[in-house]
């Protein structure tokens, strides 16, 4: 394992340096519209100079870890003894394990409420280096001083042809799950994912997936990962693969168990599979999985649906109606209603959860929708102007009106314009704190996190990547000073019974007050 530190950008210099020249021209002119002039553009470059240094700071400390060279499992190896009967059905591969114990790489008692987020080389990014190799990884974040507190990057020893496109921490906070796609020895693509240990940093196993599909071997890209608790209380992360509308297998692992999968969703248990966001119900028993394929989203009528998996008795009921291509997928906190993203439509549906039909549906807002959220007191749907399947640089938020199913006209200016590097975002999460009242919206194709203010719908600050990287998906994760810790949200909606309490009693207040 080695340390190394990041480079800052060279927008500093340049900017002193225009300073120093505008005024020296101005003085030597003499003329006062010169001089006038010149001192608009210096407060102009004086803001700009505030800007950066404001995200320099947000940039330190970081701390990078590089893991060294992976040596794969030799061929014919015997069973590792993490395998399952439901990792072995669903193809998932434990390829090597490490020791990840070692110092603390970052203070749970000087950070208890974070974020992560994914991150991956960023090529738009002003840091961008082109003699740098691409790097994949994760990094945390202060979810109140809004600094950058330490990030991790994984280098395998092989060439990465896909960045990170999901990350999460395990409900007690002990373990992160990030993946990526590289090409093996042979020169074969490969979707991994890392196991992390919170503390150190370090690696602790790395998994992959392989299996068969339509008469061939098949490996498919690790996509999003979100955390829960089921119905009986106990941890689980579902880590989900595939992308574009051939999604699957799916798997629910058990991080008090060395991660060994507990279930595994398959095309056999959902067929067809589609989009790869499926997100749990507020009592951890239901888990809703897109029914799409290439063949539904190009087709006439809403005609792809949405499987409503019993994770008790592994029942499947068929919601159909619901666009052609599903993507975003959250549900109330009471479980009463499930809004159901259509990226090729751009649309929004909403799920009666108990005739487990569609009610309502309207526009998202915005062209080609990913992800979304709802607010505290869930009178707001946020919709993630991402331009999914279009032009994918969308930098915008919809926000439609829950019980009437339409977009807000409360709102001035819509849809809301995220401003600085937002192109092709995807998630928005909200922040657990209710005083602070954030959603906070990662940026595929930029290099900062945006955080949008929900008393005004306005952003409120940029948090660039540590690296100069892009990020996809997130979550708030609380911790104790003895590193105990508690999953808040992720781009499913809350996942805490501290957060669920809290949107039940706004919506309540909300309720009475209208009568």
């Amino acid at each position: 394992m080695k340390s190394g530190v990041i480079k800052r950008p060279v927008f500093l210099a340049i900017i002193l340096v225009t300073l120093v020249t505008l005024l020296a021209t101005a003085c030597s002119s003499g003329s006062q519209a010169d001089v006038d002039a010149t001192k608009a553009q210096l407060q102009t470059k004086e803001q700009e100079l505030a800007s950066l240094q404001a995200q320099i700071k947000g940039m330190a400390p970081v701390t990078i870890i590089e893991t060294g060279q992976l040596q794969p499992a030799p061929a014919g190896a015997k069973p590792s003894g993490w395998d399952t009967a439901e990792s072995i059905r669903g193809g998932l591969k434990l390829v090597a394990t490490y020791d990840s114990s070692g110092p603390d790489a970052w203070s749970a008692a000087d950070h208890p409420l974070i974020y992560v987020s994914s991150e991956g080389t960023e090529q738009s990014s002003p840091t961008y280096d082109e003699k740098a190799p691409y790097f994949a990884g994760f990094f945390i974040v202060d979810a109140y001083t809004k600094q950058n507190v330490a990030s991790a990057l994984f280098n395998v020893g092989l060439e990465i042809t896909r960045f990170p496109h999901g990350v999460m921490v395990s409900p007690d906070g002990k373990w992160a799950y990030v993946g990526w796609a590289q090409k093996d020895t042979a020169g074969k693509t490969e979707g991994v994912v890392a196991i992390v240990n919170m503390r150190t940093l370090k690696m602790d196993k790395l998994l992959m997936q392989e299996s068969y599909y339509q008469g061939s071997l098949r490996r498919q890209n690790l996509h999003h990962v979100q955390s829960f608790w089921d119905w009986q209380g106990r941890d689980r992360v579902v880590l989900t693969w595939g992308f574009g509308s051939t999604g699957g297998p799916h798997f629910i692992l058990d991080p008090k168990n060395d991660n060994r999968v507990v279930k595994a969703i398959t095309l056999d248990d959902v067929f067809p599979m589609g989009h790869p966001y499926p997100t749990t119900s507020p009592d951890g028993k239901f888990i809703y999985v897109s029914m799409g394929a290439p063949w539904i989203q190009e087709g006439e009528g809403y005609r792809a649906s949405i499987a409503k998996l019993n994770l008790e008795t592994g029942a499947v009921i068929v919601i159909p109606d619901v666009g052609n291509h599903p993507i975003g997928i959250t549900s109330t906190a009471d479980g009463k209603w499930t809004y159901v993203i259509d990226g090729t439509n751009s649309f929004v549906f909403k799920i009666d959860n108990e005739t487990n039909k569609v009610v309502g549906h309207a526009s998202a807002g915005v062209g080609g929708p990913y992800g979304l959220a709802l607010n505290w007191d869930e009178s707001f749907l946020y919709t993630v102007g991402k331009g999914e399947g279009s032009h994918n640089t969308g930098g915008v938020l919809g926000v439609l009106e829950t019980k009437t199913m339409r977009q807000t006209r409360t709102i001035h200016k819509m849809p809301i314009w995220l401003g600085g590097s937002a192109s092709s975002v995807d998630h928005a999460i909200l922040h657990p704190d209710p005083e602070v009242n954030e959603l906070w919206v990662s940026n595929m194709n930029g290099w900062e996190t945006i955080v949008l203010d929900l008393n005004t719908n306005t952003p409120k600050a940029y948090i660039p990547t540590p690296n100069g990287g892009n990020t996809h998906s997130g979550g708030f994760v609380r911790y104790k000073a003895d590193w105990t810790g508690e999953v808040q949200s992720d781009q499913g909606g809350p996942k805490s019974k501290t957060m669920w309490d809290i949107v039940k009693a706004k919506v309540a207040a909300k309720e009475a007050a209208a009568k």
